[in-house]
């Protein structure tokens, strides 16, 4: 018995001895080797950290003075999100309780809310509501053991003080999709983070979106917070100051609001400044921009008027009459036209060939040389330019413009123009070019096609005597606080056509007298000399006559002052009857507050 007593006290001895061991070995490896670990993680346990969004740069028009009151376009307001990590809730039913009793609070629906949250990672940060009341928060802030695992955290909604008058401009924020998250993520975006979604937000969004902060909650173990400090502060994204004027975009909105469709740009000739750039229909970026907005965004895409579109680099037109210009300049430089030629115009002209084919002019013009065939947009002078002149130089000429490219303005989206040839139409019709498609080419008709933006490019190099500068909307970045210049946009010169001066006095003559007697004289009554070209498009989309044509006023004033006081205005209707009709009294307007805005004044920048 006493030996087999001992065998027992040996075998107990043995196991206190090997658990006293293991218990040993386990301490040193908690402590000394994966130390560090664990006490990462249960500072983790402790610890929270909620993300502070950084406030997006602040946007002025041109006339912004740092010691002046502004006109600020968009700003921004204080706001709060509620977030939360899914995967933090172990137990489901834990997190349906809570999330019944969030979506009350914050008068969410509950399936859609719950589904939405399920096609996510649950490991990363969900914003569950954003811009959310003070009083919500309170209610999260002293209930915290009802809402566990759900934080809160200051934040800024964009505000778009002016509306839809700058929506195509400046554009919009939404949520990151995951589309752009792919391609961003190497940037250090974070997949709850706002992105510009259209305009300038998206062009430099990178100089607008600052860099977060995040906030550091010390939690105890019902997850109540205990302390709360700012772990890293956020740096607001840099200011932007536009070459947009205010008061001429305020007046061409206004201008066009009888007008469903269409656009509207004014730029500096010799720099390329963007001052007002407008498209019809329109949008509220203020409707569209928080989390809530799936309908709305819906509602708008699915809109047959298609309010998205920025027309004034998105669309291109027939440029019609306005293509006349081109159409000289192609027969005088190339010197197969002398501006002094005389033709009679009897209201149309009958192109021989193995049919003849009347092609029309929209009135009798009776004797005209090349300034006044301008003047009065006589059609049937033209097709006999053109056919002289021959459409290589023609096409040869809009390249040279740039009409078939992009003019790379500070906006995404632009499209270029199209400048057709011969074997574009082989390729495309199986036809050969035809003297008829060189009749209609010569006054902006059949393949030919501009954007807006092209045609103030095209007006901009006639005026800057064949100089044209990149389009720019961007005037100067600065610091957050306004008082340092981060960056200064200057002009950019995209191409230089060698005109001579002789084709430069017979194209800007014509287009004064375009004002001064022909098809925009309504203008003649300013205090200030313009000079222009009307255009009505035939389009092929509708068939109602006068309401199939669009409407073309390309111009620029002063007339008689140097190309650095030149200011370019064109305007372009969609079935908007004619030019002189509907397009010149929008330019009116803009050039009657270009005037009284002193622009055209030599000490007016």
């Amino acid at each position: 018995m006493l030996e087999a007593f001992r065998m027992r006290m040996f075998f107990f001895l043995g196991v206190v001895t090997l658990v006293i061991f293991v218990i040993v070995v386990q301490i040193i490896n908690l402590q000394l080797i994966r130390g560090d670990e664990y006490r990462e993680k249960s500072r983790m346990n402790m610890e929270n950290y909620v993300p502070i969004p950084a406030a997006r740069g602040e946007i002025y028009d041109r006339n912004f003075n740092p010691n002046a009151k502004s006109v600020v376009i968009v700003s921004n307001r204080p706001s709060f999100n509620v977030t939360m990590v899914p995967s933090n809730f172990k137990k489901k039913d834990e997190y349906r309780t809570v999330m019944r009793r969030l979506c009350k609070l914050l008068a969410l629906p509950y399936d859609e809310t719950v589904e939405g949250i399920a096609k996510l990672n649950p490991w990363e940060r969900v914003t569950i509501k954003e811009d959310v009341d003070f009083n919500s928060i309170v209610t999260l802030a002293t209930h915290q053991d009802k809402f566990p695992f759900i934080d809160w955290e200051a934040s800024t909604v964009r505000v778009y003080n002016f509306g839809n008058m700058f929506a195509h401009a400046v554009g919009y924020t939404g949520s990151i999709s995951r589309e752009e998250f792919k391609k961003l993520r190497n940037f250090g975006y974070r997949h709850y983070q706002k992105v510009g979604k259209a305009g300038l937000e998206s062009e430099h969004d990178i100089l607008l979106r600052g860099s977060d902060g995040y906030i550091r909650r010390i939690v105890d173990v019902r997850k109540r917070t205990d302390v709360e400090e700012v772990g890293l502060h956020p740096v607001s994204g840099s200011n932007m100051v536009l070459t947009i004027d205010y008061e001429i975009q305020r007046i061409a909105h206004e201008a066009m609001e009888a007008h469903p469709k269409g656009s509207v740009i004014v730029m500096k000739a010799a720099s390329g400044e963007v001052l007002s750039l407008l498209s019809k229909p329109d949008y509220d970026p203020n409707l569209i921009i928080s989390k809530d907005n799936v309908t709305t965004i819906k509602d708008l895409m699915e809109d047959k008027e298609r309010p998205f579109l920025n027309r004034a680099i998105m669309s291109k037109y027939p440029p019609a009459s306005t293509f006349k210009l081109m159409t000289a300049i192609a027969a005088l430089e190339s010197e197969r036209w002398d501006p002094a030629t005389q033709l009679y115009c009897p209201g149309k002209y009958t192109l021989k060939g193995y049919v003849d084919k009347d092609f029309f002019c929209y009135d009798v013009h009776g004797t005209n040389n090349m300034e006044w065939a301008i003047c009065k947009s006589c059609s049937v002078y033209f097709y006999q330019v053109g056919l002289r002149t021959t459409p290589t130089r023609i096409l040869e000429y809009a390249g040279y413009f740039g009409l078939g490219e992009k003019t790379g303005i500070n906006l995404p989206g632009e499209i270029p123009g199209f400048i057709p040839s011969g074997k574009w139409k082989q390729k495309t019709f199986g036809q050969t070019w035809y003297d008829g498609d060189t009749v209609n080419l010569s006054i902006g008709q059949g393949f030919i096609s501009a954007t807006p933006i092209g045609m103030a490019a095209f007006v901009s190099g006639i005026v800057n005597n064949g100089i044209i500068f990149k389009p720019n909307l961007v005037r100067e970045v600065r610091s957050q606080d306004n008082r340092r210049v981060v960056q200064t946009f200057r002009p950019v010169k995209m191409r230089e056509i060698p005109l001579s001066q002789r084709t430069l006095a017979v194209v800007k003559n014509g287009m004064r007298m375009v004002v001064a007697s022909g098809t925009a004289s309504r203008l003649s009554g300013l205090k200030v000399p313009v000079a222009g070209k009307t255009g009505t498009a035939q389009t092929r989309s509708k068939r109602m006559e006068d309401a199939s044509q669009h409407a073309w006023f390309v111009g620029y004033a002063p007339f008689d002052a140097p190309p650095e006081q030149a200011i370019v205005v064109v305007v372009m209707v969609e079935y908007g009857v004619a030019g002189a009709a509907t397009a010149v009294p929008v330019a009116e307007r803009i050039f009657g507050k270009l005037l009284s805005q002193g622009y055209f004044n030599a000490e007016k920048k």
